[in-house]
């Protein structure tokens, strides 16, 4: 084996900055598989006299724009995009595997359920997971235009605002944005005919003010992230 090489992949040469890409990568992918799968599941959330319907998805839905402003602010557009894209192939992924846990007996004649899978267990099986199908189709849909759009608004003001010390803006504003539009597909996709548009109109706020509350909150921890891979103090605003 080449010296060289088994230098750079000695695990004492590993890099906080190749730490923190790994770690928000697997923090993408984890999120965005749970959020597909969490997604059909609704709380009622009471914000002083307004109520409103939040898919329990969301939270881990939102943390994929922390991870990706992230990457976007230390490794740039590039790195970003390619996250998001292997995101958009792994959602599909998941849909493509969960049609062969649910139906696989159906297609293959050499596979037969076991003993001990009841058909009450199966309906059941199939009942929650076909509904992820639908979520997962309606994520995709708005997974993909709105994180590209995430990553491109981010981009534009991190170019416009160099210097400027607007971390906090850039994040912020892409998140928001990118948001709003993943949340009205998202669930006019979704829920159209299981719920009233009422319900979805709820559903979309309450989304949108969840999510909102999360890109404000998760501000601090895309400094942290953005600290620890450039090797700055943890408490630089700066950038």
């Amino acid at each position: 084996m080449d010296p060289s090489v088994d230098a750079a992949m000695h695990p004492e040469k590993v890099t906080r900055k190749a730490f923190v890409l790994f770690f928000c990568t697997g923090l993408f992918m984890v999120s965005l598989v749970l959020a597909a799968l969490t997604a059909i599941k609704v709380h009622e959330v009471q914000l002083g006299p307004l109520v409103v319907l939040v898919p329990a998805g969301t939270l881990a839905f939102g943390l994929t724009y922390l991870a990706t402003d992230v990457i976007s602010e230390v490794w740039g557009r590039g790195y970003a995009m390619c996250v998001v894209l292997t995101g958009v192939a792994m959602r599909f992924l998941v849909a493509l595997l969960l049609v062969y846990a649910m139906h696989a007996e159906a297609v293959f004649p050499f596979m037969t359920p076991a003993e001990s899978w009841t058909p009450d267990r199966q309906a059941e099986f199939v009942s929650v997971f076909s509904s992820g199908n639908r979520t997962n189709f309606a994520g995709l849909v708005a997974f993909g235009l709105s994180a590209l759009a995430d990553v491109l608004i981010f981009h534009h003001l991190r170019i416009k605002d160099q210097g400027k010390n607007r971390l906090w803006l850039r994040n912020n504003v892409s998140t928001i944005v990118s948001q709003i539009l993943n949340s009205t597909i998202f669930i006019s996709v979704a829920f159209a005919g299981i719920f009233s548009w009422a319900e979805i109109g709820s559903l979309i706020l309450g989304q949108v003010l969840f999510k909102i509350t999360v890109a404000v909150l998760d501000t601090p921890a895309v400094y942290l992230l953005r600290n620890v891979a450039e090797g700055r103090k943890l408490t630089d605003m700066r950038g």
